[in-house]
């Protein structure tokens, strides 16, 4: 299925960005996203992709979580760059997570 392997791709980026840029409070994320993607690899049919939809929720709580994570730097363009794929990830992951599933 190319969803699972756009959606691989995407939690890759978010998993590499959390471990180069987050701090211990992003530590339940990156366990996550590890979680998502060990099911990813395991992947057979849209039921799965169901349950890596209710994982996938779980990284956006109320505070906090992958909805607040991002990259500061003084440097506004500098900033807006690193930030793109996270928030590109985040909208591509969802679009695929609650779409036509």
């Amino acid at each position: 299925m190319e969803k699972i392997s756009i959606l691989k791709t995407q939690y890759h980026i978010l998993l590499e960005s959390l471990i180069l840029y987050g701090d211990y409070s992003n530590t339940p994320q990156i366990s996550t996203i590890r979680l998502i993607l060990d099911k990813l690899d395991k992947c057979k049919n849209i039921d799965d992709l169901e349950e890596i939809r209710k994982i996938n929720d779980s990284l956006y709580p109320p505070r906090g979580g992958l909805g607040e994570f991002y990259i500061w730097d003084n440097d506004y363009d500098k900033r807006m760059l690193l930030n793109e794929p996270i928030d590109k990830a985040k909208d591509i992951t969802w679009n695929i997570l609650n779409t036509d599933l």
